[in-house]
């Protein structure tokens, strides 16, 4: 998201290896001190000689920009490039000239210039990280008009950085200001006004409530170590919560149905839309590996059964997830069922070790044989293909629901998920809109875990839940549907 409507600067290009540039229109609300920044072994830089304890018991304060992910505030190596114009001979030596008055050094060289006394702090534009291209990547996305190249003098660039310094507190504001600014420049206002508040408008500054905007007590120890000061309660919080799941039943296993967060912000607005709301059925769950499939996520495709008499009928293929076998082809298809009668006539096996076991699991010959003998027909089972798996090293499920991101699903409410489910179609332009409001129907069965009042967007009268909706709404009709059909809520789609 970041990237979107993002002012950018080239600072480095070479055709035949890597291209450089920061974003200058993310400004975030954190300001560091002289003690934040660190050296290769990990304290508290000091230049040589000593000179940064031969200063008074004052810290320059440096505001931080956003300048890219590689190398960025979230990394353990962030890289910090600072934009200056002081002409003084140090500034030019420590420096170079990336455009006319406009110079790029780093943290080191920032502090030798002021540590001399030719500038101070808020001199310097700070930023964390950069983004990067490989040899022809950004001329073929100018080609394709992902960017426009634009012609501007430094006094437009300091300008526009001050402004966003001294009049765009919050970081929420993503500098839209700045590019629409540059868009008239260009000659493309029409574009700019019709681009307003679109829905990744919107996505940009959640991710921006989400990544740049910082409590005003943070430390720069706590970015890097991705913890805050409620870090401890919420872990006891975890556990409390995990001890009540476990003594109501819910316990994450083979067979156990978990559901997208109920949080009134989703964990899966900005990434994975797939699981916002969802329902994953946990076919495996062992040492190293979770592996689920998605349940609520027809696609356009279906599975032939061919029975014994030659007859073929078809089952809609659902899509479980983004992985797949290794080094197969033709993935397989995980059928499905819960009728009793398939069960009580051994068609496959339980999913899990849970008595009585709702979900079960068979092959397509064992469905079709069913089928072919009467005891069921194709609207009886779900075909899944793809898998969505969790390596226990780097991604734990356990974890996942510890932090509120999925909920286990009762198994007393398991059976009328499943049910719901059942009524979906396969995907299509005509379906899209039931089978939407059936998967929204049964991730509800399990209630709401919170009464919090729905949050809006900044400066925005679209609410966060609703947002969040539309984001999986629109996953959907792109990667399942191959096309964007929804009516317009916001003023333009990109």
């Amino acid at each position: 998201q970041y990237f979107h409507k993002s002012v950018m600067l080239v600072t480095h290009h070479n055709e035949n290896s890597f291209t450089k540039g920061i974003i200058l229109n993310r400004p975030t609300n954190l300001f560091l001190g002289d003690e934040d920044f660190l050296n290769e072994n990990g304290d508290p830089f000091i230049l040589e000689g000593g000179r940064m304890s031969e200063r008074k018991n004052e810290s320059n304060e440096w505001r931080i920009w956003y300048g890219g992910d590689v190398h960025g505030l979230y990394s353990d190596d962030p890289e910090i490039i600072c934009l200056h114009s002081v002409r003084s001979e140090l500034g030019r030596n420590v420096s170079q000239e990336v455009m006319k008055n406009v110079m790029l050094t780093n943290y080191q060289g920032a502090r030798q210039i002021v540590d001399a006394g030719d500038a101070t702090s808020s001199d310097f534009w700070v930023f964390a990280g950069y983004a990067g291209w490989t040899s022809g990547q950004l001329l073929d996305e100018l080609k394709r008009e992902s960017w426009y190249m634009v012609s501007a003098d430094s006094q437009t660039v300091w300008s526009e950085l001050v402004r966003q310094r001294d009049e765009e507190s919050d970081p929420r504001n993503v500098g839209l200001t700045t590019w629409s600014m540059l868009m008239r420049m260009i000659g493309r206002e029409g574009e700019a006004q019709h681009l307003s508040d679109s829905f990744a408008d919107l996505t940009l500054k959640e991710w921006a409530a989400d990544t740049i905007l910082f409590n005003s007590s943070i430390t720069f120890a706590e970015i890097q170590d991705g913890l805050d000061e409620s870090g401890l309660i919420n872990s006891v919080d975890k556990l409390v919560r995990l001890a009540i799941d476990a003594k109501e039943g819910k316990v994450i296993g083979a067979g156990s149905i978990l559901r997208g967060s109920s949080a009134d912000s989703s964990p899966f607005l900005l990434w994975d839309q797939k699981f916002h709301k969802s329902v994953v059925l946990v076919l495996q769950d062992d040492d190293d590996v979770t592996i689920g499939v998605l349940l609520n996520h027809p696609t356009t495709r279906s599975h032939p059964l061919t029975l014994p008499n030659g007859q073929e009928v078809h089952v809609t293929v659902r899509y479980g997830g983004s992985y797949g076998l290794p080094f197969v082809t033709d993935q397989p298809v995980v059928f499905l069922h819960a009728k009793q009668e398939l069960k009580d006539r051994d068609c496959g096996e339980p999913v899990g070790n849970s008595d009585p076991s709702h979900i079960w699991i068979c092959s397509d010959q064992q469905a079709a044989g069913a089928i072919s003998k009467g005891y069921a027909n194709q609207h009886d089972f779900m075909a899944v293909q793809g898998f969505s798996i969790w390596n226990k090293e780097d991604e734990n499920l356990l974890g996942d629901v510890l932090d509120g991101s999925f909920e286990v699903v009762s198994q007393k409410n398991s059976e009328q998920v499943w049910s719901i489910l059942m009524m979906q179609e396969i995907l299509s332009h005509e379906s899209i809109d039931r089978n939407f409001q059936l998967s929204l129907d049964a991730w509800s069965v399990e209630g709401k875990k919170d009464n919090l009042s729905s949050r809006f967007v900044y400066e925005s009268t679209v609410s966060v839940a609703d947002l969040s909706d539309d984001a999986s709404r629109f996953w959907i009709e792109a990667v399942l549907l191959g096309k964007i059909v929804s009516v317009r809520k916001y003023s333009a789609f990109e």
